[in-house]
């Protein structure tokens, strides 16, 4: 049988229900919290990520597109070729190519290579890798049309005064 409870001992139950009851409760209300934050976190996040990839557009992948647009015939094949052997970046507000590591792509004298047209070409095309074989069947080298040397004639029929008065036109 169960031995009759003392009253000290009565006491002592009630209060550790009573703790319990409230670290139960503390810990409801602290796991909420935790939900609530993980949720605020989750949504920071996402909305740093459309952030960073909205600023990478507008600093890295409009330029990249206006460049490879203005580099090739086919700026898609262009892109895609590029992005297999160097990567862009913005490093102090100043678009340098780099290499998959991410380390600056230099010249022969130590420099890196800005991200310019001419500079793009030659670094491109140069050599007789398959990279630059791919880059040279994919990029315009030259934009000169030819036509320059020709001087376009165009005679203009000289302008006459009409001999129809306001009366030819019903308005007298």
């Amino acid at each position: 049988m169960s031995e009759p409870i003392e009253p000290n001992t009565a006491a002592e139950l009630e209060t550790l229900r009573r703790v319990n009851s409230e670290l139960v409760a503390k810990h409801a209300r602290d796991k909420a919290r935790l939900a609530e934050l993980e949720q605020g976190t989750a949504t920071l996040q996402a909305k740093i990520t459309e952030t960073s990839e909205s600023l990478y557009q507008a600093t890295v992948g409009v330029p990249l597109q206006a460049m490879a647009e203005q580099m090739s015939p086919a700026p898609e094949l262009f892109l895609e070729q590029l992005s297999k052997h160097f990567k862009l970046a913005s490093v102090k507000g100043v678009l340098t190519l780099q290499t998959p590591d991410g380390k600056p792509v230099l010249d022969k004298n130590g420099k890196a290579i800005p991200f310019e047209r001419d500079v793009l070409t030659q670094l491109l095309t140069e050599g007789d890798d398959s990279r630059a074989k791919t880059f040279k069947a994919i990029t315009i080298v030259n934009r000169a049309s030819g036509g320059a040397g020709a001087q376009p004639q165009r005679t203009v029929a000289p302008v006459t005064k009409s001999r129809l008065g306001k009366h030819h036109f019903g308005l007298h």
